[in-house]
């Protein structure tokens, strides 16, 4: 099991499994963790930051705005892939570093 983090939410702190984060994107100033039991978490922090809180080997940016767990990615496309039946967007320059991240059989 991998180690928890926590989130403010008014005013307490909110414990969020990493295995249960499909992806994140940025808002702003602000992301947003959208977990599997659809809840959405808005947090004060840019991507980036949020980024170097999460299990690389788990969390692979895809988009200068997205970041997709590896645990729920279902299907990759050349210019988007399929996590929890929602497309998501992935850059140009993300797509090759994608690839290079999983575990691939050919």
């Amino acid at each position: 099991m991998l180690k928890p983090l926590f989130v403010w939410q008014n005013k307490e702190l909110k414990k969020v499994n990493p295995e249960d984060v499909i992806w994140l994107v940025t808002e702003r100033n602000y992301t947003r963790i959208c977990l599997t039991n659809n809840i959405f978490y808005l947090v004060r922090s840019s991507l980036s930051a949020t980024l170097q809180k999460l299990p690389p080997n788990i969390f692979i940016k895809i988009h200068h705005s997205f970041v997709a767990s590896v645990y729920h990615i279902s299907s990759i496309h050349k210019d988007y892939l399929i996590a929890w039946d929602e497309p998501l967007p992935i850059g140009k320059q993300y797509y090759a570093s994608l690839l290079a991240k999983l575990n691939i059989l050919e």
